[in-house]
């Protein structure tokens, strides 16, 4: 019989670690639910298996398929145990998997869902907050929904700002590839016999040698020094204040007007929808403050949030911080005076969607040209660089043939 590895969590939080003898990995599943363990790893001595769940992420994709599933389930009459039985067999994503499985074991000994679900990173604290609110109303099925669709609009606006920048980068990885290929390997043959007398060359010819000879010798430094630029780079993330950093990317040209939108935008959609389901204000900007991917602005959220404690109106205090939009601040007051906010911030949202998805177009349509310029400018510099030296041993050729003509 073969031995298994395995790494479980206990009830009390800790992870055991032993071997076990069983037929086959679902056997050994079941042995460790039976002695109170959630299985995190298993693997058979003697195969090398790589445990490649560990290192899986969880996707804002996998969690709106996670409660499309979970609602269709619960709409057709099923409870919440049987929807989790099937969900934990249908989850593609292996870490999210292993949490279904886990919340499974832990609805089936009589624990909330919701309270369950707060033990787990994978699940979003909003989703937690939300499954808390469809659990007291009795309205889980229509409370997935939503989330469903909200996370499918997260993702779809995600995807399309990853969709536009992925052609300009890839020109712009071409365009290094092309450059160096020129400089090491093209221009030292083209140029042949020439590279014996380099100060017989044009300046520009003999700065292009220049920089192709040490690319070639000294590869390795370029290699050392690109590693540390990106070792210092993380360092220089780690140490520093995420909330400057975030403040300082809302400031670059272009890209820091679209990530304010695409911002303005999941903070209108999650606000709004908060409040509908009836969840209080304080708690609504809360949570609606730690999904915008921005420490700064959440630090701005987080002040607005103790602005309102106080009694201030949400739009005097999101106006007091001058970041965001005067149209955003606006409707928030709208809302507030008609008692309509949750409504009004769903239809600014869409709003704010349609012009993240202007910027994204139009910041594409800037970069791809300037790109392009870039590129042709740097390989005109090396075409000339060639032609020049050329084109002066042809003219000192041609000399030499007029001169023969007219001796002779």
């Amino acid at each position: 019989m073969p031995i298994f590895q395995y790494e479980a969590k206990l009830l009390n939080g800790e992870i055991k670690k032993g071997k076990i003898d069983a037929v086959d990995e679902n056997a050994v599943r079941t042995a460790l639910r039976a002695m109170n363990c959630y299985p995190l790893m298993i693997k058979e001595e003697g195969k090398g298996n790589i445990d490649l769940g560990k290192f899986a992420s969880v996707k804002t994709k996998d969690i709106a398929i996670f409660c499309r599933k979970f609602s269709y389930i619960l709409v057709s009459g099923m409870n919440i145990v049987k929807a989790l039985e099937i969900l934990k067999d249908e989850t593609e994503n292996r870490k999210l998997a292993e949490a279904v499985t886990m919340l499974y074991d832990d609805v089936q000994k009589g624990r909330g869902l919701s309270v369950s679900m707060k033990n787990y990173s994978v699940f979003p604290e909003m989703l937690v907050n939300m499954v808390a609110v469809g659990e007291a109303s009795g309205n889980l099925d229509g409370i997935m929904v939503r989330m469903a669709d909200y996370y499918d609009k997260e993702f779809e606006q995600s995807q399309k700002v990853k969709q536009a920048m992925t052609y300009p980068v890839i020109i712009a990885i071409v365009a290094i590839i092309v450059v160096n290929l020129l400089i090491i390997f093209v221009l030292p043959k083209l140029l042949g016999s020439m590279m014996e007398e380099p100060d017989s060359l044009p300046l520009s010819t003999q700065i292009l040698l220049g920089i192709s000879n040490f690319m070639r010798t000294y590869w390795y430094i370029i290699l050392f020094v690109v590693a540390a630029l990106i070792a210092l780079i993380k360092i220089r993330k780690k140490n520093e204040k995420s909330i400057e950093r975030d403040r300082t990317k809302l400031r670059i040209p272009i890209f820091g007007k679209l990530s304010l939108k695409v911002a303005q935008a999941k903070f209108a959609r999650t606000f709004g929808m908060l409040l509908s389901s009836g969840l209080p204000v304080i708690e609504s900007m809360e949570i609606s403050s730690r999904v915008l991917g921005n420490k700064y602005l959440e630090f701005l959220l987080e002040q607005c949030v103790e602005d309102v404690k106080r009694g201030v109106s949400i739009s005097a205090s999101l106006k007091a911080k001058n970041v965001f939009s005067t149209m955003l601040i606006q409707m928030i007051k709208i809302g507030e005076e008609s008692g309509t906010l949750d409504d009004i911030l769903s239809k600014t949202a869409v709003f704010y969607d349609k012009e993240a998805e202007t910027a994204t177009a139009q910041m594409t349509t800037m970069i791809e040209p300037l790109i392009i310029i870039v590129l042709a400018v740097v390989v005109g510099f090396i075409i000339l660089s060639i032609i020049l030296p050329m084109y002066d041993s042809f003219e000192a050729i041609s000399n030499i043939i007029k001169i023969y003509f007219l001796t002779y």
